[in-house]
């Protein structure tokens, strides 16, 4: 049976060739309303589904947060001398321990 499976060719897989993306393309600019439809019938389907919906927002997420390193990244190597500053109110660290407050000293002379 081990041999049997070494020797079945695989399927070959298909790929898209350029004369099938330039026929694609004339279809949709011939079509583009029903295209634009259809694609946007497609995406509302898709959006009903939670699986399907958690993992778009999981890629999008990532690929937003490459995105803002990306034009970061390009902001340092243009502005080299420019400091980052935190941006809004300070969080507080809640693990630290609350320290009493030292008594004030009165003088009575």
């Amino acid at each position: 049976m081990e041999n049997q499976a070494i020797t079945e060719e695989k399927p070959k897989p298909k790929y898209y060739t350029e004369a099938h993306r330039i026929a694609q393309q004339k279809y949709r600019e011939k079509n583009r309303e029903g295209y634009n439809k259809s694609q946007r019938d497609l995406y509302t389907k898709l959006h009903q589904d939670e699986e399907w919906k958690k993992k778009f927002n999981e890629r999008s997420s990532k690929n937003n947060l490459a995105y803002r390193q990306k034009k970061r990244e390009e902001f340092i190597k243009e502005n080299p001398d420019f400091v980052f500053r935190g941006r809004g109110r300070p969080r507080k660290n809640l693990n630290v321990e609350a320290q009493p407050l030292p008594l004030p000293t009165v003088h009575t002379e």
